[in-house]
C-alpha cells in the first residue's frame, strides 16, 4: 500500500516534539542530516531511508512500520478503504478482522494475506477475490531517493513547465549553466519573496529579457505579462526598429533598471 507522505511526516513531527527537539538537534540524532531534511520529512516531501527511519523508530519507541504506516489498525482500515468493498466492515467485524490477523501473525505490508482474510470472513461486503485483482508488487515503499512533491499534482506544472525544464536540462547543450541559472534564480526568489518591493522583481526580469534576447529591438518596451499557454515571441515575421530608436530604448531600460536595483539596495542598507 501506498505511504501517505504527510501522515508519516506527522508521525515524525510528534517524535521530535514528545523530545522538544529543535530540528537541528533532531536531525543530528538521526545521522548525519540538517535541519532543512528534517522539515522536509515533516511536510510530507519525503520518507527518511531505512537507517534512518530505525533510529526514528528508537527516539520514538516505536517501529519504522508505525511511521510509515500508523497504527496496524490504520494500516488495515486505509488498505480496506483502497478497495472494492461494497460494504464497509462495521465496528465488530472490523474487529473481529484485527483479531484474526493478529492471532495470523499477518502484519504490515501483507496486503493480500489480508485481504483474502476479510474476503473470506465477509464475502458479501466484496466485490472482487483479492487473490486475482492484487499483486504483492502493489506495495509502494518511498524513500529519499523519490520524492513527491505537491506541485507535480498541478496542471499548468505538467502542461507547461516541465516540458520546458526537461528541455532545458536534458535536450539543452547548456545543461550546466541552466541549473546554475536556475538555482540562483530559485535561492533570489526564496530570499526576497519577504521583502516590501518583492513585486517589482517581475518589472526586473522583464527588463533584463528585453535586452538579453534582443526583444528591445522589435516593440515598444513595456513590462512582460506572461501567457503560460504559448511561448514568448520570437519576432520571425516582424520588422526590426531603427538603431536610432533600440538605442533610445535601451537607454531607458537602463535608467529604469538602475532605478528598481536603486530601490532594493535603498530598502536593504537604509536610505
Amino acid at each position: 500500500m501506498k505511504i501517505d507522505l504527510k501522515a508519516a511526516g506527522q508521525r515524525i513531527k510528534d517524535i521530535r516534539c514528545q523530545h522538544n527537539y529543535s530540528m537541528a538537534r533532531f536531525s543530528k540524532l538521526v545521522g548525519n542530516s540538517s535541519a532543512s531534511t528534517v522539515n522536509n520529512w515533516e511536510k510530507g516531501n519525503n520518507l527518511p531511508k531505512q537507517e534512518r527511519l530505525e533510529k526514528l523508530a528508537i527516539l520514538g519507541n516505536t517501529t519504522v512500520e508505525w511511521i510509515r504506516y500508523g497504527t496496524f489498525d490504520d494500516y488495515v482500515a486505509r488498505l480496506l478503504n483502497q478497495n472494492n468493498l461494497k460494504s464497509a466492515l462495521d465496528e465488530n467485524q472490523f474487529q473481529q478482522l484485527i483479531n484474526v490477523l493478529k492471532k495470523q501473525k499477518i502484519t504490515y505490508l501483507q496486503d493480500l494475506e489480508i485481504l483474502t482474510i476479510a474476503n473470506d470472513l465477509f464475502p458479501n461486503s466484496f466485490e472482487t477475490t483479492y487473490q486475482i485483482s492484487l499483486s504483492p508488487k502493489s506495495t509502494l515503499v518511498i524513500s529519499e531517493d523519490s520524492v513527491t512533491y505537491g506541485i507535480e499534482q498541478d496542471e499548468q506544472y505538467r502542461q507547461r513547465f516541465l516540458p520546458k525544464i526537461d528541455s532545458l536540462f536534458y535536450n539543452s547543450d547548456q545543461k550546466e549553466i541552466n541549473k546554475m541559472i536556475l538555482f540562483q534564480l530559485f535561492d533570489l526568489l526564496k530570499r526576497s519573496e519577504t521583502s516590501v518591493h518583492f513585486s517589482l522583481l517581475s518589472k526586473i526580469f522583464s527588463i533584463i529579457s528585453e535586452i538579453v534576447t534582443n526583444d528591445i529591438a522589435y516593440k515598444i518596451h513595456e513590462s512582460k505579462i506572461v501567457d503560460y499557454s504559448k511561448d514568448l515571441d520570437t519576432h520571425e515575421h516582424e520588422k526590426k526598429l531603427s538603431n536610432n530608436a533600440i538605442q533610445s530604448k535601451y537607454i531607458d531600460a537602463q535608467q529604469e533598471l538602475t532605478e528598481l536595483l536603486d530601490t532594493f539596495f535603498l530598502a536593504n542598507n537604509g536610505e
